[in-house]
């Protein structure tokens, strides 16, 4: 193989359906200098054969073969294992234009940053609409701008930031130097369940000096009907929290937590009240085994102390109420109202 200019990361667990995709997509870039690290996480489906088929055709493909141990071991084993200058991620069942990783690298090299961002695309069967980055392409965000724009509206956004929605903290829209990533000493940590790609984010941005905007939606993000989010995860509420608590340790250790403190409160009441939809999912256990599971989660809550500082944040008067009823553990109230709500929005 030629020199690699950019490995693409791709972990795959029971992909088999979207694996030729994927590889037509990257394997097609007007980049060519590419590497594909392709980890199939200890499929039970016909992934491995499909991936052997794809590295036998093509060189610029290396298949990594492993038991299962979740995408964070997946991801930190390709990077290990990359050869490009550059390092950029793929999730199997996505696909990104075919001129992406030309733009991405391009706009990196021109302003001599560690990593650059892009825009992407969000879509199902029967939507698409473009989430694009509140900056110009070309955009540099040094480190002042990456402590008072991206980290925190990452965190939460609020109308007078005057950005619409929170900044997605995920992988697959960074493209990032080899030798910036290797020297942050920054992995994915295989404890966390979700929002792994924002903790390693917003862990490496805290590293780089230099991150280039491209504002072109390059990546296009599926969202399935049939997600792990769509029915019931037993301890996505605790994860949840857990990884709020994981943030705020993290904002202290950089002595960031006091200026950030209203963002972060903002973010974990979104976590409390948005996770609480999870009780009353396809696949909820019995009503007595999902009361105790809230009633743990509501006693973690207090012990977190974030009552004290909850008038830090503007709230509607649902989460006001929502709120009160989760300080006075009214778990039997919690969960009838999540259910009436979750019924109006059929």
């Amino acid at each position: 193989m030629d020199e690699v200019k950019i490995s693409v990361v791709v972990p795959i667990y029971n992909g088999e359906a979207y694996v030729d995709r994927a590889m037509e997509c990257l394997l097609s870039q007007t980049l060519q200098e590419i590497e594909v690290v392709a980890v199939n996480d200890g499929s039970s489906d016909g992934s491995l054969e499909k991936l052997k088929q794809w590295e036998a055709k093509d060189e610029r493909v290396t298949l990594i073969d492993k038991k299962n141990e979740g995408v964070s071991v997946a991801r930190n084993t390709a990077m290990a294992e990359a050869k490009g200058k550059y390092i950029t991620f793929l999730d199997v069942d996505d696909y990104v234009e075919k001129n992406a990783y030309e733009l991405l690298v391009k706009h990196l090299e021109k302003e001599d940053a560690e990593a650059s961002l892009c825009s992407f695309f969000s879509e199902s069967e029967t939507e698409k609409e473009e989430v694009l980055l509140p900056w110009k392409t070309g955009t540099v965000l040094t480190e002042k701008e990456i402590w008072e724009q991206l980290i925190p509206w990452m965190i939460k956004v609020y109308p007078e930031d005057g950005v619409s929605s929170n900044i997605f903290g995920s992988v697959w829209r960074l493209c990032v130097k080899r030798d910036a990533w290797l020297a942050s000493g920054v992995t994915f940590d295989p404890v966390l369940k979700i929002a792994e790609d924002f903790d390693f984010c917003i862990r490496l941005y805290n590293k780089l000096q230099r991150i280039v905007i491209v504002t072109d939606p390059l990546y296009h993000y599926i969202r399935w009907d049939n997600t792990t989010l769509a029915v019931y995860r037993k301890n996505q509420f605790q994860e949840g929290i857990s990884n709020q608590i994981r943030l705020k340790q993290f904002l202290l250790e950089e002595g960031k937590y006091e200026a950030l403190k209203k963002r972060f409160v903002g973010s974990y009441i979104d976590v409390c009240i948005g996770s609480l939809v999870n009780f009353v999912r396809p696949g909820a256990p019995a009503k007595k085994q999902v009361l105790k599971e809230l009633r743990e989660v509501v006693d973690q809550i207090g012990e977190d102390g974030i009552y004290d500082e909850m008038s830090l944040v503007p709230l509607t008067r649902n989460q006001k109420l929502v709120l009160s009823l989760i300080k006075k553990k009214q778990v039997r109230l919690i969960l009838l109202l999540t259910k009436v709500r979750q019924a109006r929005k059929g």
